[in-house]
């Protein structure tokens, strides 16, 4: 029997309906029910399998074959194990890539499209569905949900620190994710084989270098002393065996700079005319300071129980500024401006966790227990001066806002192995707390905000095989309570929902090699805290539809999406494999972001805009080149997605999904790295298709707008040198990443038609790192 590997990423969305504050006492009375009918279920299962096990014709359970055994481990040579459709980017895969970052990482992986935003950090699509529907986890816990600007900096943590990546392309009851797609980040854990492990890097971008470094050593914790040996020594004495611990630590820090930019071009008027027209030049710069420090201890309570202990340390301060210069006539007057935005961001975060897990004989219970807190600070100086007709006017504000959040987490799985079956059960406990205040100087009065969430979730799992049909399945199904309660100086709000979520994942053998996959399931995402705060945040760059301020919306209802995949894969000889998948959404309630003037300031609001149907076919291969004449470890990864949408109901009725592209591809080419030593490197092209940005506006007033397909180059090479180490030279963003936009905003009651055009370019980089190890 294949037991399956520990899999602790837990699920975290569920499909609720919005309840009222009056209903509290009914919504928790539901949820308890739910609870209660996933205990008979689970039990349900449970006796059925008993029944099956003392089967009195002494036939018993039939021997499922090789292809369909249910196991928990797979790599990203090796997909055609679990009826749920999932990849393991184990460690070995990752250090035969020779990566830098994690970006680095996902750029390699089949299903994923990576691509740079225009401050740098990555932005991860699955199912070629929007970032915001793929769920970045770290060690199985979801990143800060409650805060916008604690988004995790994936560029930040350098690929030794990643022990493994889990693909999960399909929701289970354990593995909720999203529509789109679920990433579960696992960072190193400690070892008892002495290592350490030393890189040095640096950036150079606009002029600039930034170094970094990042050093980690992982071993026996203590020197217990050596056990005696079955060999005997010349003086008739027993050997002494190498010293076997039962505890190992590692320990990693992580310090340096990166320097990111953009510049943007921007041409506006009004009906036209030539009497109303402005050209704006942004140039945006942003240096990060950062360092993050990574304990672990791992040891054994016996031979039963694991224990591991670990944090993470961390610590940002980031500082950047926008230069924006305007040209151009204002009602025939010559109009000249310019102003300077300089603002600066430190943050610092703070984790300490503790899991065990208890092994026995027919299953193994996981626990996790985990506490956070995180705190940041934001100033933006505003300061410009314009001359319009001869007459300068000068203008200035300082924004100010700080932000606290805590959080507890627990988690519970026990798995119990039932011969080839293994039946499951689980459940979640995330309580998190945000205070925030700001304050914009010049622009209104101070503004706070408390707001607490809370999640309970418990599940249950059934992983099985049916050997007549040749197919595994997965049964699942999860309950959910998510609330918040928001208080702000002008509002205060209490949000709950209940909601379950089933989900069945079946995989069936055809051949040795094909295999089909059929994958249904319903999730719900819930709006984040800072998506529900009626707070403001002005946006630093000259204000425009392209460049709009920010604000809260605390109506939100949670986006509920019926998931539907099919598809085939099939493994090729000398370690290929390919796929194409069908999937359509169902999504209800879609959250998108709403564009209005206030005043005489645009700005964009999340919104729950209509029901809208996604459907789209995706492809992917992973082979050699050896048929192209390159050596046989030259590898080919590629995928595309081609998608459509259409929204339902309301004044939307039938455009697409505002910001939903119409195809996504990536290309990647790459010889790994060896430690034999020699020569390895390569490069990915990343392109986005067009998208329309039909945003919803005021009554009276009709948005559309389309952003232009673009697409981005990133190259690399190295060489090892044995014995000694490595080196490595990437080039990011070789193409400038071009993003280009446009709006028309026509508003019928005063018969004016506004458009804007703009043009970002994002700054190429350069990255040198050497490395050794010993």
């Amino acid at each position: 029997m294949k037991r399956p590997g520990r899999r602790n990423m837990p699920a975290e969305k569920s499909p609720a309906s919005h309840i009222p504050a009056g209903r509290e006492e009914s919504a928790h009375m539901q949820f308890h029910r739910l609870c209660l009918a996933l205990l008979l279920l689970a039990c349900g299962l449970h006796a059925d399998h008993a029944t099956a096990q003392t089967d009195t014709t002494g036939a018993g359970p039939a021997e499922p074959i090789d292809a369909i055994v249910v196991t928990g481990r797979r790599d990203l040579d090796d997909r055609f194990r679990s009826s749920a459709t999932r990849i393991n980017i184990n460690r070995r895969d990752i250090e035969a890539m020779g990566a830098n970052s994690i970006g680095d990482i996902l750029r390699q992986t089949p299903g994923l499209q990576v691509t740079t935003t225009a401050s740098g950090g990555v932005e991860i699509r699955m199912r070629g569905m929007g970032a915001e529907n793929t769920r970045i986890l770290v060690d199985g816990v979801a990143v800060s949900a409650t805060n916008r600007n604690m988004q995790l900096p994936l560029d930040e943590f350098p690929a030794d620190l990643i022990e493994r990546i889990e693909v999960i392309r399909a929701p289970t009851a354990e593995f909720q994710g999203a529509s789109g797609g679920t990433l579960n980040i696992v960072l190193r854990g400690a070892s008892p084989r002495k290592e350490t492990i030393l890189r040095m890097f640096n950036q150079y971008a606009w002029g600039k270098a930034a170094p970094l470094l990042f050093v980690s050593q992982t071993g026996p914790l203590g020197t217990p002393a050596a056990k005696p040996s079955a060999s005997i020594t010349a003086g008739g004495k027993p050997a002494l065996a190498a010293p076997d611990s039962n505890w190992s630590y590692f320990l990693s820090f992580n310090v340096g700079e990166r320097n990111l930019g953009s510049d943007t071009h921007r041409d506006t008027s009004t009906n036209a005319a030539a009497t109303t027209r402005s050209a704006i030049e942004d140039e945006q710069r942003l240096r990060n300071q950062f360092w993050t420090l990574t304990p672990r201890i791992t040891g054994r309570l016996g031979a039963s129980d694991r224990v591991t202990l670990r944090g993470i340390f961390s610590g940002l301060d980031q500082d950047g500024r926008v230069l924006s210069n305007t040209t151009g006539l204002s009602g025939g007057a010559p109009l000249a401006g310019n102003s300077q935005n300089p603002w600066r961001y430190e943050r610092s975060f703070y984790q300490g966790a503790v899991d065990w897990s208890h092994s026995f004989r027919q299953g193994k219970w996981d626990n996790t227990l985990q506490l956070e807190r995180s705190d940041s600070d934001y100033r933006a100086d505003r300061s410009g001066v314009s001359t319009l007709g001869g007459v300068t006017t000068a203008t200035g504000s300082v924004y100010n806002e700080n932000r606290a959040e805590r959080g507890l987490i627990g988690k519970s799985k026990l798995d119990l192995w039932l011969g080839e079956s293994v039946l499951s059960f689980g459940g979640d406990l995330e309580l998190r707390k945000l205070d925030t205040g700001s304050e914009l100087i010049g622009g209104g009065a101070p503004l706070s905000l408390e707001s607490a969430t809370r999640r309970k979730a418990l599940w249950t799992q059934y992983e099985t095989s049916a050997e007549a049909i040749k197919t595994s399945m997965t049964f699942g199904l999860r309950a959910q309570e998510f609330g918040a309660d928001t208080v702000s100086a002008a509002t205060t709000s209490k949000y709950q929902n209940i909601g379950w979520q089933p989900s069945v994942n079946t995989r069936t053998a055809l051949s040795e090699n094909l295999q089909y996959r059929f994958n249904l399931a319903r999730i719900s995402r819930n709006p984040r805290v800072w998506e529900l705060a009626p707070l403001s945040q002005p946006n630093l760059s000259t204000n425009s539809p392209n460049a709009p301020d920010y604000l809260g919306n605390p109506g939100l209802r949670p986006e509920s999406t019926i998931t539907l995949d099919t598809g085939l894969e099939k493994r090729l000889t000398g370690g290929r494999q390919t796929g194409v998948n069908l999937f359509v959404r169902q999504q209800s309630d879609v959250i998108r972001r709403r564009l209005f003037l206030s005043g005489t300031r645009w700005v964009e609001q999340p919104d729950n805009i209509g029901d809208a149907r996604v459907w789209g076919i995706e492809t992917d291969v992973r082979t050699h080149l050896a048929w192209a004449g390159l050596p046989r470890d030259w590898t080919l990864n590629a995928n595309a997605s081609l998608l459509n949408s259409r929204l339902q109901g309301g004044t939307a009725s039938g455009q697409h999904i505002p910001g939903q592209a119409r195809y996504l591809a990536n290309l990647n080419i790459a010889k790994p790295l060896r430690a034999s030593g020699g020569w390895y490197g390569g490069g990915t092209l990343a392109m986005v298709g067009a998208s329309d940005l039909n945003t919803p506006g005021a009554p009276g007033v009709e948005i559309s707008g389309r952003q232009r397909t673009h697409a981005q180059l990133d190259l690399h090479i190295g060489s090892v040198i044995p014995k000694l180490g490595f080196w490595r030279l990437n080039v990011y963003n070789l193409t400038d990443y071009r993003q280009e936009r446009g709006r028309v905003i026509a508003n019928s009651l005063n018969g004016t038609v506004f458009t804007e055009h703009s043009e970002r370019t994002l700054t190429p980089r350069w990255f040198l790192t050497l490395g050794t190890r010993f």
